[in-house]
């Protein structure tokens, strides 16, 4: 089997994923009370919002950018702001193609190493994760017997649940990976597949440690931290702008759209296109929490929603248009 028709298998196993998601959030919902919620939105702090997520992507070009200079390159804000936005459209078409493909813009527009920027991102989701994993902590210790129960009943558990139901399934394709990986990598040691195989995994590994170790080099440490603050704080706005844009989530409060934010982002980290379906469902599940009901929470989470994919859909077709457009640079002669 092809490399492109693995792709366009693994495409719509996840499109397919993406779409069942969405026939599960909307299947027993009025059509008509839907359309009545769109109507009656004030879509101004819809577009509130937009203004903050714009601000919040070029944040996070900014804290990257940190991560990159320590590999002796020093990319313009404008390119490494394009590259996230790309990367963002990539997502649309593959789960966490956003990722490689960001690097890839990098590497084109200033002949970076692409294997030390693969190091920068792991680095630079490592810190999303620790900052989620912030938020989450200060959400179930703020208000732990209203929104801890949701969090453990409805997220956690399932999940945890989910996973132990195929422990051993779990450990054997695990196992089965890493015998895999070490067969493999001896057989490369052995050059079994040649030395060019071998050159270019000797380059990967070192690489991707070298933008691992971007941080320890980093020499503006605290800006990091700050900007890593900054991005989750103009998300939580984000999200706190929206909750008015709808009359059934306008009573919520600053806490209860960090608890929104905090539930909308594990339906956004499921691994479908874009988070469509999953972040519905989930973020419609917990404002019934605060007796929302679920047409009305599907409401504002559809307009959460794709108002920000229409976004980043239109700053990422735009971006690459200038990419294209952009003459590729002639590398540096020694």
């Amino acid at each position: 089997m092809n490399n492109s028709i693995k792709k366009i298998l693994n495409y719509s196993v996840f499109f397919a994923l993406a779409v069942l998601l969405l026939y599960f959030a909307f299947r027993k919902v009025e059509i008509n009370t839907i359309i009545s919620g769109f109507k009656d939105a004030n879509y101004i702090w819809v577009a509130f919002s937009i203004i903050v997520a714009i601000f919040a992507n070029l944040v996070r070009a900014l804290r990257w950018r940190l991560l990159i200079e320590p590999l002796g390159v020093k990319p313009s804000i404008k390119n490494v702001f394009g590259a996230v936005m790309i990367g963002y459209l990539a997502n649309f078409a593959f789960p966490r193609l956003g990722e490689i493909t960001k690097c890839g813009v990098i590497k084109r527009t200033d002949n970076a190493s692409f294997e030390s920027l693969i190091g920068t991102v792991l680095v630079e989701r490592a810190s999303d994760m620790v900052m989620l994993l912030f938020c989450v902590i200060l959400v179930f210790f703020i208000k732990i017997d209203f929104f801890g129960d949701f969090l453990l009943n409805k997220i956690f558990k399932p999940v945890f649940f989910k996973a132990s139901g195929f422990s051993y399934m779990s450990i054997i394709i695990f196992v089965s990976f890493l015998v895999i990986i070490y067969l493999l990598l001896h057989l490369v040691r052995k050059n079994v597949f040649g030395h060019k195989v071998k050159s270019r995994v000797k380059s990967m590994y070192y690489g991707i440690i070298d933008g691992l170790k971007s941080v320890s080099r980093m020499n503006r440490r605290g800006l990091f931290i700050f900007y890593s603050f900054l991005l989750w704080g103009l998300y939580l706005l984000m999200t706190w702008l929206l909750i008015f844009s709808t009359s059934a989530t306008s009573g919520l409060s600053l806490i209860d759209s960090l608890f929104v934010m905090v539930v909308g982002s594990f339906g956004m980290i499921i691994p479908v296109q874009g988070g469509f379906g999953a972040f519905h469902i989930i973020t419609a599940t917990g404002l019934g929490l605060f007796g929302i009901s679920y047409e009305d929470g599907l409401v504002f989470a559809t307009i959460a929603h794709e108002s920000q994919t229409i976004l980043l859909i239109t700053l990422g077709t735009i971006s690459l248009a200038v990419l294209f457009l952009k003459k590729k640079p002639n590398p540096i002669n020694p």
